[in-house]
């Protein structure tokens, strides 16, 4: 881990929890998990790097601590702590790819049939999730059926305009034409 942290006394297991955060110092993860608890900013900081710092510029001191809260693995872990998912913590913090797969046909149906596992067969409820599945299901069976099966055929810029040329009449391999 970049940067000594001495005075602390941490297991094996934090540090290899820092690690898989993607956390570059394991203070990061202090840091964090003190600030899920509620601890202001600084005060956090105070405790997590053990006061160094704090006789910097106020102002070169706030951009670092803005800097250390605006990281992704810090925001991973308040939430952790805060008993929240780190996804609801930002709404466009959605990879494309995770929205692909969210939105994707078979995870719908996936779903659609978690949710009907979860009521009582014959429920209203359950019933319901029954015809959103079969709606859905023909709705992707339509899709199916009217994909574009158009072939394009592409003439070349140059297309002979008569015989002086085509390269097919000029080698001979062509008799006729205009």
């Amino acid at each position: 881990m970049e940067g000594e942290t001495t005075g602390y006394t941490l297991s094996v297991d934090i540090r290899k929890k820092a690690k898989a955060l993607g956390m570059k110092d394991v203070r990061y993860y202090i840091y964090a998990s003190l600030r899920g608890t509620g601890i202001s900013m600084r005060d956090a900081w105070s405790i997590a790097f053990q006061g160094q710092g704090l006789n910097w510029d106020k102002a070169i001191l706030e951009r670092e601590m803005n800097k250390l809260e605006s990281l992704e693995s810090v925001q991973k872990r308040i939430a952790e702590v805060q008993g929240k998912k780190a996804e609801n913590i930002a709404e466009d913090s959605v990879t494309p790819e995770e929205l692909a797969k969210a939105t994707s046909k078979e995870q719908i149906l996936k779903d659609l049939v978690v949710v009907k596992g979860k009521y009582k067969p014959g429920s209203k409820e359950w019933t319901e999730a029954v015809k959103m599945i079969a709606d859905y299901n023909k709705i992707k069976q339509d899709e199916m059926q009217s994909e574009d099966t158009t072939c394009h055929f592409y003439l070349p810029i140059n297309y002979p305009r008569g015989r002086e040329d085509c390269y097919l009449f000029k080698n001979g391999l062509c008799k006729g034409g205009k």
